[in-house]
């Protein structure tokens, strides 16, 4: 849904059979791009949110369109999702929902810096000077700029050993602290695992995990994504 109260439409999109199908095991996740204004509302939904056995499924898409053209730009989205499921849903729905409400954030060219490595060894120590030197140019708080050179440091040395390069790094300055990215070309996904205190590898990502609010792995069309957020 645009931010310039437009009604809401759909995405022209093939979606993915679904998580849990049989034959969905075959079947590989697309990766869709597309362009929106910054504030523009993304829902992504269950069939049982918009079918109906007295609605045509069309009804059932406009009755949503039209609950979430109501939802405020301003609106805290977790309550938002609320009314618009209570506005749809029955008290004994016959179907299971699943509601996901996102939106688009843009940002100022100058609260973002990305740069592109080479997968090397020294990749991790030329991303510590950069970074740190963008911060102290930002004016962060000491503390916040060493937690995100460290955690910038270990998400690219773990690109490095365990993806393929060219590695691709990106500082987000938001609201609510930094946004760190690291891009590479590989395909595994990165998992918190066991570590020993002495053991030689295997702490990068529970430095991570400590270090920042929240971090995950979104994939790409050439690869993934791995990026924690940090608080100021």
């Amino acid at each position: 849904m645009p931010p310039d109260g437009r009604p809401a439409g759909p995405l022209a999109v093939r979606p993915h059979p679904g998580l849990g199908a049989e034959f969905a095991l075959r079947e590989p996740f697309d990766v869709h791009t597309f362009a929106v204004p910054p504030g523009s509302l993304l829902a992504l939904y269950t069939d049982g949110l918009v079918e109906d056995p007295a609605l045509s499924i069309d009804e059932g898409m406009d009755r949503l369109a039209d609950a979430l053209s109501a939802v405020h730009p301003w609106d805290a989205l977790q309550q938002a999702a609320r009314r618009v499921v209570s506005s749809l849903v029955p008290a004994r729905p016959r179907d299971d929902v699943t509601l996901l409400l996102a939106r688009m954030i843009g940002y100022r060219k100058g609260d973002t810096a990305t740069w592109r490595l080479p997968a090397r060894d020294d990749a991790a120590a030329g991303a510590r000077t950069l970074v740190s030197a963008l911060l102290r140019q930002w004016g962060t708080r000491d503390d916040t700029r060493d937690s995100a050179v460290l955690v910038v440091s270990e998400l690219v040395a773990n690109a490095v050993r365990f993806a393929r390069g060219p590695l691709t790094v990106r500082l987000i300055r938001a609201g609510h602290g930094l946004l760190c990215e690291v891009g590479d070309t590989g395909n595994g996904r990165p998992r918190l695992g066991r570590s020993e205190l002495y053991d030689d590898g295997g702490r990068g990502l529970h430095v991570v995990h400590v270090l920042t609010t929240r971090w995950g792995v979104r994939w790409t069309d050439t690869g993934k994504v791995v990026w924690a957020a940090i608080a100021k």
